[in-house]
Order: structure tokens, then sequence, then C-alpha cells
């Protein structure tokens, strides 16, 4: 076997066959085509995503997170401008430990737009990998 594809096939070996082609394009091919731009531009598909399939209560931002195979999101506290969720999960846990770092801008970008279309003001996300807990945080910040 080529030593490329079995490091591709190493890299992945945890990840269910049926989401692997969809792994190699979000996290390899795609940075590849957006370049240096790459951080901005999930962050705004994430919030057209989220125009196109709006959601209406958090639970349902959770559900959406599940069906989409980005992991169980939950909502760990809600101030008065300020959100603050826990991505978690199997497949959360092994995108923490890919040689080439996961990018979760475009799941920030889906979680502004959701809270901006819930709540009626515009929000902004930014999040930090937690490689202890294997879990990602995401800050929603509102106006």
């Amino acid at each position: 076997m080529n030593e490329q594809i079995a490091n591709l096939f190493d890299e992945y070996s945890d990840v269910p066959s049926s989401l692997i082609g969809h792994e190699v394009l979000r996290n390899q091919l795609l940075p590849d085509l957006l370049g240096k731009e790459k951080d901005t531009i999930l962050y705004f598909m994430g919030k057209s995503l989220a125009r196109k399939y709006p959601c209406e209560s958090i639970d349902e931002i959770g559900t959406f997170f599940g069906a989409m195979s980005w992991g169980e999101l939950y909502l760990d506290k809600e101030k008065k401008k300020e959100y603050q969720f826990t991505l978690s999960g199997e497949l959360t846990q092994k995108r923490l430990k890919y040689k080439t770092p996961y990018n979760f801008r475009l799941e920030a970008g889906f979680l502004a737009e959701q809270i901006t279309l819930l709540i009626g003001t515009t929000a902004e996300s930014a999040y930090e990998c937690n490689s202890k807990k294997q879990t990602i945080s995401f800050t929603v910040m509102t106006t």
C-alpha cells in the first residue's frame, strides 16, 4: 500500500468508514481550497448554513449538530449577553487527535447565527479546544 494512503487510513482509523470521506474533505481538502482565509470563510459558511436551516430552540440546535455528525452540543451557561456551550462525543474526541488540527469555525459560525436568529440581536462565537477533557467550548456573545 502507498505510504500516503497508509498514513491516511492510520489517521482516520477510529472514524466510521461512512464518515472518512467527509473528514478528508473537511479537514484536508477544504482548507487547501480556501487558503489563508479558511477560518473566516468557514465561519461565514456556518452562518449561511444557519440561515438556510433556522432552529426554533437551543435544543433543536443540539439536534442539528448531532444530525450533521458535528458532535453532542450542550448549553452550559446562559447569561444576559453570553451563552456557553460544550461540544463533546466520540467523534469530537477523535477530531482532537488528528495530525492535521481540526477547525471548528464552521460550527462556531453556525452557532452564532442560530443565536442571532433566536434572540433577534447580533451574536458572534469563538471556541477553545480542551484536549484534557476532550471537548470544545463555544462562547457566544450577543450585543
